[in-house]
């Protein structure tokens, strides 16, 4: 059995532009998921007028990403992170075609099966887990420019969705981002490699076991329940803000302008919060998150001209990242660095249902109502209780004695 890692290129050169190009591929590989929201009216119109269509695309897609992160990252600890991101390519570029070109069981199939479980699954947990291998000293700001991959995927493809949209319709402009993104992703694959870990017989990664504060099984259930109930609470607002600008009078330019603004303050957000980890620790930031979030549906509740939206949009966006980079590090604190890459892909997968429910609640409460007000009360709600199950944690966390909990 290998014990000792070669620790060759930690905190180098290579592991900061493996950062970079980690950070560019989720951003390829989560674009597909911001065309229902872009698109919501058109894709809309093709289906009855229901908007709880696209809606549900979005949540099947974000659903088949959190499934398959758990899949990707032990396939990557068996593997190589490589292998998860060749598979993403092909699958994208093969889903963009065959999820724009039927009725709604092609959309549903295409976003939940090749672009969420098979493409987007294979970019964001592998690579987070890879590269918080590759450092030690700046580990927490390398977790950031990952993190902001989401985000960059959200600043950028809207902006093309707006221009394609017009011109070609919902349907070329999903085939576009399937063949570009996916290309562009097997071009990263060739720049990837594996961190130099702790690796156990047959070169798999091998779990040591730490002190908890808590059985293990109680820290992944109260991170897996926080994380679905605040992205259920963060993507309320987020997934329906052109058509919420849209009801309100405001043209769709201003929404498309308002996700840009959540999306560019979570990017100067994850490197606060990240600068803030090192000084405080990941959790007590992830609490503040919470109550930040907590503002920020509060103030959807009354918000009816644009000035105030984009200024909640700003406020939106700072946990919008964090908030989740904020697990990948309460992970790796509390169970050490030779962590199993499952379980980031467990608590991602109750996160990402967790944004697939909330795009898809607030359409259907949309159809239910013709209005967003009970919408954004459901989100606040969840935003409390992921706040209580965050609490629970944090006090645990400061009751802990040196003695072991079991694993």
């Amino acid at each position: 059995m290998n014990t000792t890692p070669n620790r060759s290129g930690i905190d180098g050169p290579y592991a900061w532009r493996l950062a970079l190009v980690s950070m560019a591929c989720i951003a390829l590989g989560g674009g597909g998921i911001y065309l229902p929201m872009v698109g919501l009216k058109e894709m809309a119109a093709d289906f009855g007028d229901q908007r709880a269509v696209p809606s549900f695309a979005y949540m099947v897609g974000f659903f088949g990403m959190g499934v398959g992160g758990v899949f990707m990252g032990w396939l990557a600890d068996r593997t190589s992170p490589r292998v998860p991101l060749v598979i993403a390519g092909i699958s994208i570029a093969i889903g963009g075609f065959a999820a724009s070109r039927g009725g709604e069981i092609a959309l549903y199939a295409g976003y939940a099966v090749l672009l969420g479980f098979f493409g987007n699954a294979g970019t964001f947990t592998p690579a987070m887990n890879n590269v918080q291998g590759w450092f030690d000293k700046r580990r927490n700001i390398a977790v950031a420019i990952i993190s902001i991959g989401p985000a960059i995927a959200g600043s950028v493809w809207p902006q093309i969705y707006r221009l394609l949209l017009p011109e070609i319709g919902w349907r070329d402009t999903l085939v576009v981002y399937g063949l570009s993104a996916g290309i562009l992703l097997l071009l990263g694959a060739l720049y990837v490699r594996p961190a130099p870990i702790l690796r156990g017989p047959g070169g798999r990664r091998r779990e040591d076991k730490v002190p908890l504060p808590l059985p293990s099984s109680a820290i992944m259930t109260l991170l897996s329940a926080a994380g679905f109930c605040c992205c259920a609470a963060m993507a309320i607002p987020f997934v329906h803000m052109v058509a919420f600008c849209g009801d309100l009078g405001y043209p769709a330019a201003r929404g498309t302008e308002a996700v840009s603004l959540v999306l560019l303050s979570a990017i100067v957000a994850t490197f606060v919060m990240a600068r803030l980890a090192d000084r405080i620790g990941p959790l007590p930031v992830s609490l503040l998150c919470s109550v930040i979030q907590i503002g920020s549906l509060v103030g959807f509740l009354y918000a009816r001209d644009i000035t105030s939206i984009y200024a909640l949009s700003l406020l939106h966006g700072i946990p919008f990242i964090a908030i989740v980079q904020g697990y990948a590090l309460n992970l790796r604190f509390l169970y050490g660095p030779t962590i199993a890459g499952w379980r980031l892909g467990v608590v991602m997968l109750f996160a990402m249902a967790g944004m697939a429910a909330g795009g898809w609640l607030g359409g259907a409460i949309f159809d239910a109502t013709l209005s967003y007000q009970s919408a954004f009360q459901a989100a606040l709600a969840f935003n409390l209780l992921n706040l209580m199950l965050l609490g629970i944690l944090y006090f645990a966390q400061r009751r802990r004695t040196g003695a072991a909990v079991p694993v």
